[in-house]
């Protein structure tokens, strides 16, 4: 049996997070569990688990008075005490281990991911007739709700109104703001959030304990920071690592990304001393390892930010470069799509750190014409055209130094701070691909405002400059209808959603290329389009 399954918690006070295991007690010290309920959060916080305890707890025989009484609406005999609250559910007995190991038919998980459609749901319908083969109370657990298409929620919108009284329902979502108000608005929403480091840990000692396996709280900490807040793959890496009846961090080398560090320090400094062979050296000894991508952006971007806390002095960590810096490498980063599939892993990362040195190398070039170049050597001392290993050795301080202020001078003049006399605010000058810019702004207006689509595909973007996009019409009627009030501020917004500040757009005409003719049938044409 996976170790997930084995452990999972089985009693209301063994649950992992906190705040849930304190709102469930609530629910069992007040006597009142609704019959439908939402539980919320991310992937293996839990929400599964819940709801079987739940299970197990509306059919313990010690509950059966106070059941009767909430669903079922009977009063109790006059030589019963009425029961004011829910006990612990007995997890010794055969009934609550088959719920537990999701063998029973009292708690049935339904995939809605599955069986999204209106016809699901009316089968589920059809089912809820049927009264329990054991016990009281039947628990439906509808997970990843969210996927239900909308005649399909409104399907399960009358059932929610009005369920059977032997019938409980737990939905279960990672995405809530995709639920229709009125769905959320029939249940009462439990929120589960991703698990602290302390939490996890507990979970994981838990385990090891009960397999007596040897520990050291340090390696259990690199589990924990890969699980990212998620009991479910902090015990599936933790059973990686024991496979050996041991733990073993060197089974798992490429699951805990532990060399990403090094890496991503390695190419920032890379950066910073516009070497350019280093950086390329260094993405090809990471492919060449295989590092997983995802984790090694998300570790990435972890760094910086951590960085520029250290700098605000909201952490205690020791920053590694200035707040500006750290700054404008995640705005460059932020500026492209890492997540974009392409042949060869971390290519749009790469690519992004050699623009930035031939940028930054340009930029110094203009500032001094009259200086020399002067070639700055590999931070690892080796030669930089060969893959280069990272390694923690530093540069001389005072070279160091040299460096990041050259470097800092360069990067910085890519941030303009202009003070208005009637308001003040911050232009970002713009280091956005033009080419990159036209096509974003043509696909979304395909998306979502095809006439205006169609308009901006018989142009061209003449250039960028500072907070505005210069556009080359080549028709007067294409001119006059562009320049509307309507289409001006439809461009606005989407320059906002797409770039995350507001673009202007100044429409110019260009020479001619087609004769008269031409000219009429493409006026025509755009008019039947148009008008």
């Amino acid at each position: 049996m996976a170790w997930y399954r084995q452990y999972r918690p089985r009693l209301v006070k063994e649950l992992n997070l906190q705040v849930v295991r304190e709102t469930l007690q609530s629910m069992m010290s007040s006597g009142k569990i609704p019959q439908t309920l939402l539980f919320a959060g991310p992937k293996g916080t839990g929400k599964t688990s819940a709801a079987r305890i739940l299970g197990v707890l509306l059919n313990d025989p010690a509950n059966a008075a106070l059941v009767d009484q909430l669903f079922f609406k009977k009063e109790p005999e006059k030589a019963t005490k009425k029961a004011v609250s829910f006990a612990e559910p007995d997890p010794s007995t055969e009934f609550a281990r088959r719920v537990y190991a999701g063998t029973s038919f009292v708690v049935q998980e339904l995939d809605a991911a599955s069986n999204r459609r209106i016809d699901d749901v009316r089968a589920l319908k059809e089912r809820l007739n049927l009264a329990p083969q054991e016990g009281k109370m039947t628990v439906y657990i509808l997970d990843e709700v969210h996927m239900l298409t909308t005649e399909a929620f409104n399907a399960l919108l009358k059932i929610l109104e009005e369920p059977p009284s032997h019938v409980v329902f737990i939905l279960a979502t990672t995405e809530l703001h995709k639920l229709p108000a009125t769905i959320i608005s029939r249940c009462s929403v439990v929120s589960f959030y991703k698990a602290s480091d302390k939490e996890i840990q507990a979970a994981l000692e838990r385990i090891l304990q009960a397999e007596k396996i040897d520990y050291q709280v340090a390696d259990l900490q690199m589990i924990i920071k890969r699980a990212d807040g998620s009991f479910r793959d902090a015990v599936k890496i933790l059973e990686s690592a024991c496979a050996k009846q041991k733990l073993d961090l060197s089974l798992i080398a490429n699951l805990l990304s532990s060399d990403n560090q090094q890496y991503i320090k390695t190419l920032l400094d890379a950066v910073i001393a516009k070497d350019a062979a280093l950086i390329v050296g260094t993405c090809e000894q990471m492919r060449l390892l295989n590092l997983n991508q995802r984790d090694f952006y998300q570790d990435l971007y972890q760094f910086l930010h951590q960085d520029l806390l250290a700098n605000l002095k909201l952490s205690v960590k020791q920053a590694q470069y200035e707040s500006r810096i750290d700054q404008f490498f995640l705005q460059q980063l932020l500026s492209i799509d890492l997540e974009q599939m392409t042949p060869i892993a971390f290519l749009p990362l790469e690519i992004k750190f050699l623009e930035i040195v031939e940028r930054s190398k340009q930029q110094k070039q203009k500032s001094s014409p009259s200086e020399p170049t002067t070639h700055t050597e590999p931070m690892t001392g080796e030669s930089s055209s060969a893959i280069v290993k990272p390694t923690t050795t530093s540069p001389a301080q005072e070279t160091k130094k040299k460096i990041e202020q050259e470097s800092v001078k360069a990067i910085v003049d890519e941030i303009e701070v202009v003070a208005e006399s009637s308001e003040s605010k911050i232009i970002i000058k713009s280091d956005i691909d033009p080419e990159q810019f036209w096509q974003k702004l043509l696909n979304e207006c395909v998306n979502k405002h095809f006439s205006l689509s169609t308009l901006l595909k018989s142009c061209r973007l003449g250039g960028l400059e500072a907070d505005t996009a210069k556009v080359m019409v080549y028709y007067p009627f294409h001119k006059e209808q562009l320049q509307q009030q309507k289409n001006i501020s439809i461009l606005r917004e989407l320059s906002k959603f797409l770039f995350g500040s507001e673009w202007q757009f100044d429409f110019e005409l260009a020479a001619q290329t087609t004769d008269n003719n031409q000219e009429s049938e493409l006026l025509l044409a755009a008019k039947d389009v148009l008008l």
